[in-house]
């Protein structure tokens, strides 16, 4: 079940009054995609409280024996690789919603390092692996099962690299803090943009229509609107054929 969160009523984007401004539309979408991105940074930030607590040994054997994992370090790796792949896909190019790929310089300045660090670790261990973490090496019985014959150990040599106890996690920290902050001028831009430059024919339908009715007809997590949650995303296009 999605957890929602929603005070006030939506505004009526599929009206002709809405529909054909694509100015209007386009900020509106950039709004939504930006305030989705802040509350995944809401989430990276919680998980790094989370992840903290975890690297304590004690908790960590605890946590392992409540929930049955083989290594203690199971929880921590996880939590990990949640928030390196939450952050990085907002600097990912989508179909579905903004990205702020173009925004990293202004985000970071001098302290770019920092990002392209936290972003080296979902390419490079994550999603790829570019790494000489977890490493395995092949190794064999000399005279087995006979003189004069090998046999391989699968086993062989393999390295387990905790990365939640190698990741700088202040540069991780840091990066999340900053594209909060960032997002937080840009929504309040964009909020301000769209309140005072909305039309007197778009301001009167937003005050005189019912909010019975924009929540009916306008509302897309009613049980009327509501999608199924992996379907295909529409994206909302201006005429130029942009996002």
């Amino acid at each position: 079940m999605a957890i929602i969160d929603f005070v006030g009523v939506p505004i009526p984007i599929d009206l002709p009054e809405f529909r054909n401004d694509a100015t209007l539309l386009k900020k509106i979408k950039q709004l939504e995609s930006l305030i989705e991105i802040q509350y995944d940074m809401y989430d990276a930030q919680d998980a790094l409280i989370a992840l903290r607590n975890c690297l304590n040994n004690e908790k960590q054997q605890k946590l392992a024996g409540l929930l049955n994992c083989c290594y203690p370090w199971t929880i921590s790796e996880s939590i990990l690789s949640y928030i390196v792949i939450l952050y990085a896909k907002e600097f990912r190019q989508s179909e579905g919603r903004t990205s702020l790929k173009s925004q990293a310089n202004e985000i970071f300045k001098n302290d770019i390092d920092k990002h392209v660090y936290t972003m080296d670790l979902r390419d490079k261990f994550y999603a790829h692996h570019e790494v000489e973490a977890n490493r395995h090496q092949l190794f064999y019985y000399p005279n087995v099962p006979a003189r004069g014959r090998v046999r391989l150990v699968r086993p062989g040599q393999t390295t387990r690299t905790p990365m939640s106890m190698y990741a700088d996690l202040e540069k991780i920290e840091f990066c999340v803090s900053k594209v909060k902050e960032h997002l937080e001028t840009r929504i309040d831009g964009l909020c301000t943009s769209v309140e005072n430059n909305l039309t007197d024919e778009q301001l009167k339908i937003l005050i005189d229509i019912p909010k019975e009715e924009l929540m009916n007809n306008h509302w897309q997590e009613s049980s009327v609107n509501k999608k199924p949650p992996f379907s295909k995303r529409k994206t909302y296009r201006d005429r130029d054929g942009h996002r």
